[in-house]
């Protein structure tokens, strides 16, 4: 039987009787890989001992094995461990995989890139983040921090284009599959299974109109756009209802920002939601669905939204024009826009017909990127890119 050996740095939490738990995205991923395929997965994981509210996908025990790593979850907290975990990952020389999986950006993922190489075994790449142009969108002023950190995001990305050449590499957005190089594929990714999908004829039917974002709350997310966009959408006597979904360093400042605007009845903040149901309920009383980034890699969540028949509008950032073509799929806006981002939503609760296609053309994306075609894809890459059949015995 196969190994595939997987390296995401996302965290995963042990409880005292040893199962682990992950965030909704890997977990439901391991889960769809071991029922579709053979083969057995070896999970390098930071691990930690304490519970998390957005750890809490428990991990199948069937084929996959977990990797302890040292805890961390952002780009300090490696730099933190960063001796302990460059030791652990060379360690994994004593694992025997078939092939790896590597994902750019995952603190010193080229450790095990380079092992690779000295071990016999090969490796391919996923391309999650655009992170150079995540700082050129946001802007990085006079902080030296920020400077410092900007120039550490260009060599890695100057790497990566690098490891490229060499090594098998996806992007999930085809700006970045282009920026990495030629020879970098396009596979956008999704978590939609079949029980996402609800079909509906309309939306917009009653009032308040429902309007939902789902994401984190910080700064190139852009939420604070929204809310200026529902106030704009307030004084034209349109009325609107925001529900937000998601949890970050920006949350307390959002809600002081929605109260100044829309009073205390406008926007309700939902925090992190960890139950997949939960969310799906929220889904599917939504009315438009609206993500006002500033950079973005492809955000699932769009994906989610046009399975339940909520009409998108979003940003023309990164990869979401990739899939969200304009008066098509869905509507596009500048960033930083609340002009533009109220014009667009008022188009939507107005214009039936519009309306009407954008759900059709929504609906017609997502079932075309269901998490099964996804990993298939991933897996048919590997064949054809490093020779490795994952799913022979």
């Amino acid at each position: 039987m196969k190994r595939l050996g997987i390296y995401y740095a996302t965290a995963c939490y042990r409880d005292e009787q040893g199962s682990y738990y992950t965030s909704p995205g890997l977990g439901l991923y391991l889960d769809t890989m071991v029922k579709l395929f053979p083969f057995q997965i070896v999970l390098l994981a930071p691990v930690t001992t304490r519970s998390l509210t957005h750890l809490k996908y428990p991990l199948p025990e069937e084929r996959v094995t977990v990797y302890e790593l040292p805890y961390f979850e952002t780009f300090l907290g490696a730099v933190k461990v960063r001796r302990a975990l460059i030791q652990r990952l060379r360690g994994f020389s004593t694992e025997r995989v078939d092939v790896m999986w590597l994902r750019y950006p995952a603190a010193y993922a080229t450790e095990l890139w380079r092992l690779s190489h000295k071990e016999g075994y090969p490796t391919f790449y996923e391309a999650v983040v655009d992170t150079v142009g995540l700082f050129e969108t946001e802007g990085y002023g006079n902080s030296v921090v920020r400077w410092l950190a900007l120039r550490v995001a260009q060599w890695h990305e100057s790497e990566m284009r690098y490891i490229s050449r060499s090594t098998p590499t996806f992007a999930v957005a085809q700006s970045l599959a282009r920026k990495i190089g030629e020879q970098c594929e396009w596979i956008p990714s999704s978590t939609l299974t079949e029980s996402d999908f609800f079909v509906r004829p309309d939306v917009a039917m009653h009032q308040p109109v429902q309007i939902l974002y789902v994401g984190s709350l910080e700064p190139r997310k852009s939420v604070e756009t929204l809310l200026e966009a529902a106030a704009l959408l307030k004084d034209q006597e349109v009325c609107v209802e925001l529900n937000i979904v998601g949890d970050g360093p920006d949350r307390e400042r959002l809600q002081l920002l929605a109260g100044h605007l829309l009073g205390t009845v406008g926007c309700r903040f939902h925090g992190y939601i960890a139950n997949r149901e939960r969310l799906r309920e929220l889904y599917r009383s939504a009315d438009v669905f609206v993500l006002p980034s500033l950079s973005e890699g492809f955000p699932r969540v769009i994906f989610e939204a046009m399975a339940h028949g909520v009409p998108v509008v979003a940003t023309a950032v990164s990869g979401i024009p990739d899939l969200v073509h304009h008066e098509h799929s869905g509507l596009l806006v500048p960033v930083r826009n609340p002009k533009a981002l109220a014009e667009a939503i008022r188009r939507l609760i107005q214009d039936e017909s519009l309306r009407h296609h954008i759900i059709e053309q929504g609906y017609a994306v997502a079932r075309q990127h269901t998490v099964d075609s996804y990993l298939r894809r991933v897996v048919a890459f590997v064949k054809e890119r490093t020779g490795v059949d994952l799913c022979e015995p």
